[in-house]
């Protein structure tokens, strides 16, 4: 088992309480302007932590990486690479929020579409500057979904009974014990329909497109990055270094500095963060519990959001 000093520890976890006072005064701060690679992978979700020990490529890391990089002087442009399905609706629009706010502070940040940005994905990649796939990049899925179960018939073979008591006739709407009630869909379809409209005005704004043109491909099927080039959605075909070479062009043309900048990956991860990872994942009950069951049956899957953009 790795075990890590305490003091290192405690200095770390002390100065990402302030992420703004840690980055301006770090000793390890890059003095010179350069470009930055971050990252969004995996399913979009909250998992509430934006410390200095977030994982790379979650939700809260790059929320935090956005705002460091808005208010450092020497970043002069993003590189976001998406590799993504999609996630819940909240954290995906914070997400696209960060990047807004990112492009409103004067920066340029150009996305690199991998083999999938779906849904949430593209709820943020619409956001920027230029948006950069592979022909071979599944994404589109525009739209929002939420899947609700019906399980009365399984409870009464297993002999369950169900008894609720609750302060109004919605409290309990989604129940897996009772079929949907008219009312209860008609009021879940209305915010299905809010929160399409959301992501529809998102990509119309972000991508400079009437409504209209956004819905034709907006019924939430899923295409390729050279469909979405045809369709407005996506501005080049190419992958890392042709990402690289927009971003660079795109700061040139902003800040006027001639040649290119250094790039500076920021998904490397650190030593520490490695050990953090490390040690946490070689002890507790939870993960030893969760290697043993059946995906199906993990505590983890039992806290699937409402309703998501899938």
């Amino acid at each position: 088992m790795l075990a890590i000093p305490v003091g290192l520890i405690s200095s770390y976890v002390t100065a990402s309480r302030n992420a703004d006072a840690e980055f301006d005064s770090s000793p390890f701060r890059p003095v010179i302007d350069h470009l930055l690679v971050l990252e969004l992978k995996g399913m979009i979700a909250s998992g509430g932590d934006e410390s200095a020990f977030a994982k790379v490529g979650t939700a809260g890391w790059l929320n935090r990486q956005l705002r460091r990089a808005k208010k450092d002087n020497h970043v002069k442009g993003v590189l976001l690479r998406i590799n993504s399905p999609g996630g819940t609706v909240a954290t995906s629009q914070e997400i696209q929020q960060s990047v807004v706010a990112f492009r409103k502070a004067g920066k340029p940040i150009v996305v690199s579409m991998i083999d999938v940005a779906a849904s949430g994905g593209y709820y943020v990649a619409c956001a920027a500057d230029k948006i950069v796939a592979l022909p071979g990049t599944i994404t589109g899925s525009i739209g929002v979904i939420m899947n609700l179960y019906n399980l009365e018939g399984a409870e009464h073979k297993l002999g369950i009974e169900s008894n609720v008591v609750k302060s109004g006739k919605f409290k309990d709407i989604g129940s897996f014990s009772r079929p949907m009630t008219a009312e209860e869909r008609e009021l879940l379809q209305g915010i299905i329909a809010d929160t399409y409209d959301q992501f529809v005005t998102a990509v119309s704004e972000g991508r400079h497109m009437d409504v209209a043109a956004v819905k034709k491909v907006a019924d939430g099927r899923i295409i390729s990055g050279r469909q979405a080039l045809a369709a407005g959605l996506v501005d080049q075909l190419g992958g890392y270094e042709e990402a690289v070479a927009s971003l660079q062009d795109l700061s040139r043309q902003k800040f006027g500095h001639s040649g290119d900048l250094k790039v500076i990956d920021k998904r490397m991860p650190t030593i520490l963060s490695v050990l953090m990872e490390s040690a946490s994942s070689n002890v507790g009950v939870t993960s030893l519990v969760d290697q043993l069951m059946p995906e199906s049956m993990r505590f983890s899957y039992q806290k699937q959001p409402l309703w998501l953009m899938q």
